[in-house]
């Protein structure tokens, strides 16, 4: 089955084996990241099962028994596990790629870009806001020729379709026959997808002398994938009672069928496969909701991760509904899983351990972990005092990341996960260190909340290349166990190399638990940080622009049959039509400067003290949308910095050599404190009233109707 290693026997058995499961967190554009932590931990997987055997090699077992995703980490688990069924296709880096990474002479470095070339088309090459003419993109309308009288989502959710049937469709230099062979892998692999169920599932819990009545509307999905691993491992009772749909890999379409064979038996059930990685991941708003079904007998009796019998809670649907029979489809819009379980540790938790630990989760006993891949571990902002505003749009824009923030705090994960002994959960989160100093911004598809990594290719080429190189060192250095522990015993008899590397002195001595062979030894490079051109940038803005031209009308027609109020609604369309693009042409570049992924915007040499990050977090807020002219008091309470660094820093870009993008320039005055803008950033009128207000007399007219947005 695979190019990079060999077949193993399921019946070989040393009787020591530690089980893996992997949570994947929602991630939007970050998905390139986790794909990258997943190609290179099947890599090393895969070289250490190539060597079994041989003197010197370690003989304990490390099994995936359960993945678990949401969002963005539904797709890379649901899809990767299709890749991996594929088999394993070294590619190796272009030159270009090979020259756009760090390398310090002497150190041997990876040749391979990647081990899955579809889970990297899925994740780099495919999903992007801007392709060449005659392809798909999230610009472009194919979605709107579909359904001409609705508008589902602002982008063009079709991509995401045409990306699912590349990764079922099997590839030309891929396996057909599959066969059990990967040892590393469990026979019974479970998948469990999150969703938030739009229609929402009804309960009636007892209470006391009655019934508290409620309803949920965090859903998933529970597939058990067979046939991809040649490991017997014993499931546990929690989720050998909880309901799940099986599926071989061995029914994957083989090589030559075509996209429309997917909507047929027999390979129906792996196109709903697909759709329910993709509905996981249907952002709000952005992205189209998706309507999956699935029989009324998948919701009675399920298992909850919960610490309560299976019996304690069950779904009350209508007996109307339910006397149809236990077959009968329950049918539900669905939008992103991220929306109400973001991180779902806790049923890849209770599927590994049988409840909310495992029994053995100290340093010589652990025999099972979960690892949670999550590309946005950073604190969320602290807002200033006065945000959000106490209006309509400030409280609406303000709710979604409310709900992420509030789901993603989970009170039963807190202990376990502040417990050091506890070897029973670890985290892979980004990590960019250069020259020893690790860096503000780690990933650079974390712009735009996470939507800014579509912009480019080559943000989520770094992306992906991040996470392998994060894995690498995860494996080498944190997954470790003591020598006491029954995995580790002998280890130190096979010499140093499995050691972990120590980041301490006083680090106690711990052994890897996934040894590295092969191509997996070689360092992987840390890649240049990526930055968007000015001509990609100018391209991106055109193919929005032509996007909002085509959605705006049909989202017009959609919402009224009055005449009237069409015809004033498409003036007022037409009308605002600038402002709307230029607002968010200014939204996107901000974040792009304030993160360095954009070329063009080289600052100059800064006082001392100053440091570049922090001058263009100042510059991001000149460019912001919502105001023209900028005080460096409001400035700095907004990047949270000295008032008088972003003074200096002001000024120094005062001094910018003329026609730079980020020239600065003074407007007047308010209140005693100077206003500084961005000429470069407005527009033709506003520049003019910009430079009236530093007039004698006219200024002083235009500074008391203060036309222009101030902050």
């Amino acid at each position: 089955m695979s190019d990079l290693g060999s077949e193993s026997s399921a019946t070989e058995s040393t009787g020591k084996t530690f089980q893996l499961g992997l949570a994947l967190s929602g991630a939007i554009s970050a998905g390139a990241y986790t794909a990258g932590v997943l190609d290179f931990l099947f890599q090393a997987l895969d070289e250490w099962e190539k060597q079994r055997g041989q003197p010197g090699v370690p003989d304990h077992r490390v099994v995936l028994k359960v993945v678990t995703g949401a969002s963005a980490g539904a797709i890379t688990g649901a899809l990767g596990a299709i890749a991996l069924a594929r088999g394993l296709k070294p590619k190796d880096f272009t030159p270009d790629e090979v020259n756009n990474a760090y390398r310090t002479p002497g150190t041997v470095y990876q040749t391979l870009r990647c081990v899955l070339p579809s889970l990297y088309d899925t994740w780099v090459t495919y999903p992007s806001l801007v392709a060449p003419e005659g392809k798909i993109s999230f610009l472009t309308e194919e979605d709107l020729k579909k359904q001409p009288q609705q508008v589902q989502s602002l982008l063009n959710s079709q991509l995401l379709d045409w990306i699912k049937r590349q990764a079922l469709l099997c590839p030309a230099d891929a396996d057909s026959a599959f066969k059990p062979a990967y040892g590393y892998v469990a026979d019974t692999l479970h998948v469990y997808l999150t969703f938030s169920n739009l229609r929402g599932m009804p309960f009636r819990v007892p209470f006391g002398n009655g019934f508290y009545d409620m309803q949920t509307h965090g859903d998933r999905v529970h597939y058990i994938v067979t046939d991809l691993g040649g490991r017997t491992i014993q499931d546990s009772q929690w989720v050998s009672h909880d309901k799940g749909i099986p599926l071989s890999v061995t029914t994957l379409p083989p090589y030559g069928e075509v996209a429309a064979a997917l909507e047929k038996v027999p390979y129906v059930e792996w196109n709903t496969y697909g759709d329910c990685a993709l509905a996981s991941a249907a952002f709000p708003i952005g992205l189209a909701p998706r309507k999956l079904a699935f029989p009324i007998g998948q919701y009675l009796g399920r298992n909850y991760p919960l610490k309560v019998s299976k019996d304690f809670i069950n779904p009350n649907f209508p007996p109307t509904f339910l006397a149809a029979g236990k077959d009968v489809e329950f049918g539900f819009l669905n939008v992103d899983g991220g929306l109400i379980n973001n991180n779902p540790f806790d049923y890849a938790q209770f599927t590994l351990m049988g409840g909310a630990s495992a029994e053995k989760t100290q340093g010589q006993d652990a025999d099972k972990a979960v690892i949670m891949v999550s590309p946005f571990p950073e604190a969320p902002a602290f807002l200033p005092d006065d945000q959000p505003a106490a209006e309509l749009v400030a409280v609406v824009r303000a709710l979604y990341p409310t709900l992420i923030n509030q789901v993603r705090f989970k009170v039963e994960e807190l202990a376990p996960a502040a417990d050091v002994n506890d070897l029973s959960r670890f985290l892979i989160a980004p990590e960019r260190n250069l020259n020893g100093v690790e860096q503000r911004y780690t990933i650079a598809c974390g712009l735009l909340g996470g939507f800014g990594g579509f912009l480019d290719e080559r943000f989520r080429a770094h992306d992906f290349q991040l996470g392998r190189r994060n894995c690498q060192r995860f494996l080498t250095a944190v997954f470790s166990l003591p020598g006491s522990n029954d995995i580790a015993v002998g280890m130190e008899k096979l010499g140093t190399r499995f050691l972990a590397v120590r980041e301490a002195a006083d680090q106690p001595e711990t052994y890897v638990i996934v040894p590295l062979f092969g191509s997996a030894v070689a360092e992987v490079p840390l890649p240049h940080w990526p930055r968007m051109t000015q001509g990609a940038f100018d391209t991106l803005l055109t193919q929005i622009a032509s996007r909002l031209k085509a959605v705006g009308p049909v989202l017009i027609r959609a919402q009224t049959t009055n005449r009237v109020l069409r015809t004033l609604a498409l003036i007022g369309l037409t009308w605002s039509g600038d402002r709307l693009r230029q607002y968010i042409s200014r939204s996107i570049l901000s974040d792009l400067v304030r993160r360095d992924q954009i070329e063009g915007w080289d600052l100059p040499a800064l006082p001392d003290g100053l440091n570049p990050d922090d001058a263009r977090a100042v510059l991001a807020e000149l460019i912001n949308p919502a105001f023209d002219l900028r005080t460096a008091a409001s400035i700095a309470e907004r990047t949270h910095l000295e008032p008088r660094a972003v003074t200096a820093v002001l000024e120094r870009l005062r001094k910018a050599e003329p026609g730079k993008p980020f020239l600065v320039s003074t407007a007047g005055e308010r209140d005693g404190e100077a206003l500084y803008t961005l000429p470069s950033q407005l527009s033709t009128i506003a520049r003019v009233r910009a430079r009236v207000r530093g007039w004698p007399v006219v200024g002083s007219v235009e500074r008391a109707l203060e036309p222009l947005g101030i902050d």
